[in-house]
């Protein structure tokens, strides 16, 4: 019988020795047992595990961004209270991955003069608005302000100098024009894009894209304008674009639960059949339209202010590799071999283990064998060959930085599944579950329900969004590879009714059982090493020339137990992707870290802006949680009307500048520890 399918039946004995019961029969043999029985009862109370944690699953509005009312930063969402049920709220967690932390939030019937006139940008979600609040922001415009509205109401189509006219585009393309400055940069040959987008007739305003119903049918209808009014400049998007990233990003809501491809079980990829175009798989294409938006907003306050942002990852990384493998029951000394593999590449990684299920005294009994094996002697007269990790491993493991987590089996159903897992991970010592997850056969409930589940659990990243399957195949014959979601970007998942969930979403991108051969998939045409590793390979360079990600890898423990050309081939794949990826110069991390990093950067903000257009002075202040080891990037517009950025000093010292270019625009990297910081930046001409 294999790995798989002694995983999946697992020998569960049912004889249950419950603490009650065991008091009982300790009392029965006499007070001489006393000690014995204390110890026992002990250890069958450990064995019990740990209770499962009832956390809220949903973000509060403020988390992530927290600003005070002192805080003086130049944007404001202003999402749309007269329309119920809206993506509205993924509009900041946009602006939080594109490092644009410096905004408050409001909703339309709070906004009035007084507080649109503390903004230099206005970012308006879609949705109908009244007169008065029409007007409103028409004054706003007027007299200086932008204005960034999604699908907008058709009382500000002069503001945006546009016409509507009659038709829409329904899950289209997005034509960006290379040739205006805010498009410059931003892949400009087709952007798939989800939702409806209205049609309009251009009528001052100057387009940045242009919709399309196919890729070879650009339209004359434009998908992003730009238009003076007054002494400001509003910009119309024809589509939502938080409600295309979301669906960009986790897929159609409307084939839940639809068994796709003959396949009997719904996978969380099964979303994304007949969803995404195969042709644009190597184009990240919902980073790039939220790149299209940071663009447009820096370059609506080119003639205000320099604006800066967070860069993606930690100091000066271009992008970096998620590490992380599944793990059914396999022994102590096969995961340490795969995390020596990846530590003497100076990497850490994610371990999602499977437990076997055991009943209560065959746990009992594996805790006492653990603890007897790390004695003197004893141990040594102990030691099992094949003997699965021990406590004292997996903390040694975490010590060294890596991730030991669960990675359940669900076929009994989502919430019977986990207590059982739950408890026998927690039960055999290895506790607690650390805040990241895949599950088993990446199985999936509802749009997002598994997402829900977890985040109740305390689960804070998920990477069930796997590439894998035939639906990945092109029609002329080829497997296809690159971003199924869109994405090389974490983000938080947000449900139907558009409320943020407290879990990211992070796509494993490169998985080994979809490119070489294992041992529970040998029908399947597969990839030698070597041509895996060029697959990794591409990917990094992908990513290294203008689309920056975090690459989730998947690299199975099972076949280095197995052994034999299974384990060969498995290693030769494994280093291989590794030693990719160092020479591209991408830290490998662990799920872990990695989550920890996005939490930090997500929470922190850029506030108390002070530009002084005469000095050439930009001041502000960078306020993040002081997490250990984690290292921020600030980005800094190289130049700004003219005049060339010549220093940046954190906390009154003068600190290094490194070049960086993104979307076609340059910048200087700035990089602080974690904690709150005084940043002045100097322009001269």
């Amino acid at each position: 019988m294999d790995i798989e399918q002694r995983a999946r039946y697992a020998d569960v004995d049912r004889l249950d020795l419950s603490r009650r019961r065991f008091l009982k029969l300790a009392a029965a043999a006499g007070g001489g047992l006393a000690l014995s029985s204390l110890l026992g009862y002990r250890l069958l109370e450990m064995v019990d595990g740990d209770g499962l944690p009832d956390l809220p699953a949903y973000a509060a509005p403020e988390e992530g961004w927290g600003l005070s009312d002192q805080a003086t930063v130049p944007l404001l969402v202003l999402i749309n209270d007269e329309l119920q049920q809206s993506f509205a709220r993924y509009l900041p967690e946009i602006l939080c991955t594109e490092g644009l932390n410096l905004f408050r939030l409001a909703s339309t019937s709070e906004a009035g003069e007084r507080m649109l006139e503390h903004f230099r940008v206005v970012l308006l979600a879609e949705g109908p608005l009244q007169a008065a609040q029409a007007e409103l922001l028409k004054g706003y415009v007027y007299k200086g302000g932008r204005l960034v509205a999604m699908r907008p109401d058709a009382r500000l189509a002069d503001l945006f100098g546009v016409e509507p006219v009659d038709g829409r585009t329904c899950q289209g393309y997005l034509f960006v024009d290379a040739s205006h400055p805010a498009g410059n940069g931003i892949f400009n040959q087709g952007l798939q894009f989800h939702g409806e987008a209205g049609h309009y007739r251009l009528a001052g305003a100057s387009a940045v894209a242009w919709l399309g119903e196919t890729l070879a049918s650009k339209s004359s209808f434009p998908a992003v304008t730009v238009n003076r009014f007054g002494e400001g400049l509003a910009s119309m998007w024809a589509y939502d674009l938080a409600g295309g990233v979301a669906l960009t990003r986790q897929g159609n809501p409307a084939s839940v639960q639809q068994a796709n491809m003959g396949e009997t079980e719904w996978r969380a990829h099964h979303a994304f059949e007949n969803w995404i175009d195969l042709d644009r798989m190597a184009v990240p294409q919902a980073d790039e339209q939220m790149r299209l938006l940071s663009r447009l907003v820096e370059w609506l306050l080119d003639e205000v202010m320099p604006l800066p942002r967070l860069w993606y990852f930690p100091g000066q990384a271009d992008s970096l590799l998620v590490v992380t493998g599944d793990s059914h029951q396999n022994p102590g000394w096969a995961i340490k071999d795969v995390l020596g593999r990846v530590e003497r590449r100076t990497g850490r990684m994610s371990i999602y283990y499977s437990p076997m299920l055991s009943a209560d005294w065959r746990r009992a009994l594996r805790r006492l064998r653990a603890w007897a094996g790390g004695l003197p002697l004893v141990g040594d007269a102990l030691a099992r060959p094949n003997a699965p990790p021990t406590p004292a491993q997996v903390a040694d493991w975490r010590s060294r930085g890596h991730e030991f987590g669960l990675h359940p089996y669900v076929d009994g159903g989502m919430e019977a599944s986990w207590r059982s897992y739950w408890k026998e991970f927690t039960g055999l010592g290895y506790g607690p579950v650390p805040p990241t997850v895949r599950t088993h056969r990446i199985l999936w409930q509802g749009w997002v329900d598994t997402a829900r589940f977890q985040a109740n659990y305390g689960i804070r990243m998920n990477l069930d969004f796997y590439h894998y399957g035939e639906m990945f195949r092109h029609p002329v014959g080829d497997l296809v590879y690159g971003f199924f979601n869109g994405s090389g970007l974490p983000m938080r998942f947000i449900d139907e009714h558009g409320e943020v969930l407290n879990i990211y979403q992070q796509v494993t991108h490169l998985v080994d059982e979809q490119l070489i051969r294992m041992p529970w998939d040998l029908d399947v045409p597969h990839l030698s090493p070597e041509e895996a590793i060029e697959v990794s390979t591409w990917l990094f360079q992908t990513a290294l020339k203008g689309a920056p990600a975090a690459l989730g890898g998947q690299f199975h423990v099972d076949p280095f137990v197995i052994g034999g050309e299974f384990a060969r081939e498995a290693a030769r794949f494994l280093e291989g992707t590794l030693d990719g990826a160092v020479e591209h110069n991408m830290p490998l991390w662990s799920a872990e870290q990695w989550l920890l990093f996005t939490e930090t950067r997500h929470a922190a903000s850029l506030v108390e802006l002070d530009w002084d257009p005469q000095a050439g002075r930009l001041a502000f202040r960078l306020e993040s949680g002081p997490t250990p080891g984690q290292d921020l990037t600030v980005l800094l517009p190289a130049q700004h009307g003219g005049a060339i950025l010549e220093r940046v000093e954190a906390d009154s010292l003068a600190t290094d500048l490194h070049p960086r270019e993104l979307a076609g625009a340059r910048y200087q990297g700035v990089t602080v520890q974690g904690g709150t910081h005084r940043l002045v930046a100097y322009y001269s001409r």
